[in-house]
């Protein structure tokens, strides 16, 4: 690839074009090094300084920190703007997934560009100082675990007036937990009741009961109450028996009635929730199966 090529797909890929002239483009380009490399090249070590950056101006490049991809990068993506950042080391592994050609451009390039032309060398280095504290704030929003424990409302159509009901009833125990339901549960709660959700969900059949089911799995939710129609068929009746499935493998206490809901939510206050349950053997023996074939590929 010669420097015109290079100079064309800076200025037409990518996000540079956003915030430069063609010109101030040209300009970064002149202190480029163009390299083209093979297939699973490291372009960039985890723990290695972070001297160089570069832009990707052909091929596929992916980001990897340990067993995790963090992204796949295209033609006019931009990595290792950490440069930039108070980050001293690399914090990913950078390679390539095919032969791509990158264009480099080091901490000794931009010295280079401040020397000859200040203040654009300098409007380079704050718009890679921003894209690196966007993707900070975006791994830590990645990385977030959500610690709070919640109880979730759950009722079908025919079912809701007897759930408002049940909480304007037992208001004073509810509010004690953050509570988690759909934003048609959580308008009619707040209306009738002046209850306000933690958490808010879409409805069963959009995918409401699989959103709660996965919070289960990841031990977000300290009870279900679940008002059910026992009389009428529902279409998203195999999720109902997923999150009822989930409930029994993470031994979750799981309420159909009003009755059953006013039981867990003593038990819940009662504090006996906290303490050690009966081990869940099935559990134990699925996950030690599941860690020999780990083992054994």
């Amino acid at each position: 690839m010669n420097r015109n090529a290079l100079i064309e797909i800076l200025q037409q890929e990518g996000n540079l074009k956003h915030c430069f002239s063609h010109d101030e483009i040209e300009r970064l380009a002149e202190h480029l090094s163009i390299e083209t490399v093979q297939a699973e090249t490291v372009l960039m070590k985890k723990g290695e300084p972070s001297c160089s950056m570069v832009f990707i101006l052909d091929g596929l490049v992916q980001v990897i920190d340990g067993d995790r991809q963090l992204a796949i990068e295209k033609p006019g993506s931009i990595v290792g703007e950490s440069l930039f950042s108070d980050e001293a080391t690399r914090t990913a592994d950078t390679r390539t997934i095919e032969q791509t050609t990158v264009g480099r451009f080091s901490v000794h390039d931009f010295e280079d560009l401040l020397n000859k032309n200040q203040p654009l060398a300098l409007k380079f280095r704050e718009y890679f100082r921003t894209i690196t504290r966007a993707r900070q704030q975006q791994k830590a929003a990645e990385n977030y675990t959500d610690t709070r424990k919640y109880l979730a409302l759950i009722a079908h159509n025919n079912m809701k007036e007897s759930l408002m009901e049940f909480c304007g009833m037992h208001s004073r125990k509810l509010e004690k937990f953050p509570l988690m339901a759909t934003g048609t549960t959580g308008s009619m709660l707040y209306k009738k009741t002046g209850l306000v959700l933690s958490k808010k969900v879409a409805s069963g059949p959009l995918g409401g009961d699989q959103a709660v089911g996965t919070l289960i799995s990841t031990r977000n939710i300290i009870g279900v109450i679940f008002f059910r129609d026992p009389l009428s068929p529902h279409p998203h009746h195999a999720d109902i028996e997923a999150l009822g499935r989930l409930c029994d493998v993470y031994q979750v206490p799981f309420a159909t009635n009003p009755q059953s809901g006013e039981a867990i939510l003593d038990y819940l206050l009662s504090g006996k929730s906290e303490r050690e349950s009966i081990p869940n053997h099935v559990l134990q023996t699925y996950i030690q199966g599941q860690t020999k074939v780990v083992e054994a590929g």
